[in-house]
């Protein structure tokens, strides 16, 4: 399936599954990227100034609370800001990476068409994880945690709270590639999660890595980036 096409020219959702097999990912990455290096590098540079800056703000501020007490509310609408600087960066390295150029022109084209759409998904996965995340914390706290049913529900919650995660690697690139309907992409992005359920993992595994390194060296930024523009290989 050419990935390039127009979104008119998509077949029907379950032949969406075809682009994410692990070997044609892996039988392209490395020139596709190894070609953009300095381009990627640049964009994924600005990226993490841009959603550093935002997170640094909100944490000078004293806007998400403390440790002890975190301000759930605020969080997410940080979270929401970066998704709002991350649109145009993520749509430049896909632009990079698929058509090998990106001009103005055409990122302020993509921005229109895409942006909306974009961040109405990251808001409402956002959402659902956040609420994932508070109940888990809800329940590892409750009184009685002793009992089954806590356990149940917590495992039931962290499920969801797992493949949301995994669902939001792929709901941006869907965008870009095939630009559906909002509730067609989430659709889609779950079925591709199903059917790829332990690439989609290793890649959750490979994006906590990156992030991890990113604290231990703060140099290895560009190693987020690395992962991310990773994902939109066909």
């Amino acid at each position: 399936m050419d990935l390039s096409s127009s979104p008119e020219t998509f077949p029907s959702e379950i032949d969406v599954l075809s682009y994410s097999r692990w070997q044609d990912i892996l039988r392209s990455w490395f020139w596709r990227y190894y070609d953009h290096l300095l381009q990627i590098t640049i964009y994924n540079f600005g990226w993490f100034l841009t959603c550093f800056g935002v997170g640094w703000l909100a944490s000078f501020l004293g806007i998400l609370g403390t440790p002890q007490q975190l301000n759930w509310f605020s969080i997410y609408i940080v979270y929401v800001l970066e998704c709002i600087v991350s649109i145009v960066w993520a749509l430049a390295v896909f632009k990079i990476i698929i058509e090998n150029t990106v001009s103005w022109n055409s990122l302020i084209v993509g921005l229109r068409r895409y942006f909306y759409k974009a961040l109405a998904s990251a808001s409402l996965s956002g959402l659902v994880l956040a609420l994932a995340l508070y109940n888990l914390q809800f329940y590892f706290t409750f009184r009685v945690s002793s009992h089954i049913w806590i356990f149940i529900l917590m495992g039931f919650v962290a499920t969801v709270f797992l493949y949301g995660l995994m669902m939001t690697f792929y709901q941006w690139p869907l965008l870009f590639f095939q630009d559906p309907p909002l509730e067609k992409l989430f659709y889609r992005s779950f079925l591709i999660t199903l059917s790829t359920g332990p690439n989609s993992l290793l890649l959750l595994f490979f994006s906590a890595l990156a992030f991890f390194l990113f604290f231990l060296e703060p140099f290895l930024w560009f190693l987020v980036g690395f992962v991310f523009s990773f994902r939109y290989i066909p």
